[in-house]
């Protein structure tokens, strides 16, 4: 028995908007893609802090489900970009990639506070 997402299209930016979010799960998604920065405290551990929540929270709404899916797949993925273009560039691209995790991250969490569905660009999926 799953839970069913009605979204509609939001005509200024096309993207999937569900009218009946509410303003908790609204701040629960937004507090999870920021839950990110962690990574700038706890070097390579930032995944550790969306992972809980999205754990926690996910059978709560679909909403929150995918966002917090989202957010795990994406600091993965950054993770894995930050070790291995650190290796082949003495460090050059951890910073590259720093700087599009924090972009992508504040991208995502206005799309969140918006009630819309959000896609990090770059993303492997690991999870669904």
């Amino acid at each position: 028995m799953g839970m069913t997402i009605v979204t509609e299209i939001d005509s200024a930016n096309g993207r999937l908007v569900d009218p009946h979010v509410t303003d908790s799960e609204r701040h629960w998604a937004v507090f999870t893609h920021l839950s990110g920065f962690a990574t700038f405290v706890l070097t390579g551990l930032g995944i550790v802090f969306p992972l809980i929540i999205w754990l926690a929270k996910k059978k709560e709404s679909p909403f929150l489900d995918d966002h917090g899916c989202e957010v795990v797949n994406f600091q993965l993925s950054m993770l894995l970009y930050s070790i291995v273009g650190g290796i082949l560039t003495c460090g050059v691209l951890t910073i590259v990639a720093l700087v599009v995790d924090i972009i992508f991250m504040i991208v995502a969490a206005v799309a969140a506070s918006r009630g819309e569905y959000y896609r990090y660009p770059l993303t492997i999926r690991f999870l669904s």
